[in-house]
């Protein structure tokens, strides 16, 4: 044999190997998970802890939003009654602490001056997420404007007051295990 061809024999043997060599498999691609800001915006590519933790506040903002809208639906039942003098099945089911005691005495001085709402019932314009917002170590907050101008305040047949337009940051917790409006912070505005 030649010596070129003992030199390239080698190299042959060694290029006929690799070849024969079986690939590494193909890793799977990993599942990508898709997350949007708690406050809004851009999609981005996220962890499935991350996509979790989103899915979680999604439900418990959707929860909270439900919460509200019950609580403000209770809340124009008793105005038009003219207040209670103890807290209902609903108050106590959507409302607690601060809050409570606040719509209460609300309620409490509508029924002591014999004052009832008439009119169209307050509605809700808009309801956003206030991520970051806390107060007493609530789980979530909520900024709510209600349009309550329809309503008219009525005393002895005589109309005292209308309603108006409130913007308030709506502070959500659990107590006994239930998601309810425990505090708020609001002010009147000219519209929602």
């Amino acid at each position: 044999m030649q010596a070129w061809s003992r030199r390239l024999l080698p190299v042959l043997a060694l290029v006929v190997a690799v070849g024969c060599t079986p690939a590494a498999p193909t890793p799977s691609p990993l599942p990508s998970f898709r997350c949007t800001p708690e406050a809004g915006g851009a999609e981005f590519d996220c962890s499935q802890a991350q996509y979790d933790e989103m899915v979680a506040k999604d439900a418990l903002y959707a929860e909270a939003e439900a919460v509200y809208r019950t609580y403000l639906a209770e809340d124009a039942r008793i105005l038009r009654l003219g207040g209670v003098d103890e807290p209902t099945k609903v108050l106590l089911e959507t409302t607690a602490g601060d809050f409570l005691a606040g719509a209460m005495a609300d309620y409490r001085d509508l029924v002591a001056s014999g004052t009832n709402a008439r009119g169209n019932d307050p509605v809700l314009k808009t309801i956003e997420r206030a991520p970051g917002n806390s107060k007493a170590g609530s789980l979530a907050a909520m900024v709510t404007c209600v349009d309550g101008s329809s309503f008219e305040f009525i005393r002895d047949g005589k109309s005292v007051s209308r309603g108006t337009a409130v913007q308030n940051e709506n502070y959500f917790s659990r107590v006994d295990g239930v998601l309810k409006v425990i505090g708020a912070d609001g002010r009147q505005v000219e519209a929602c």
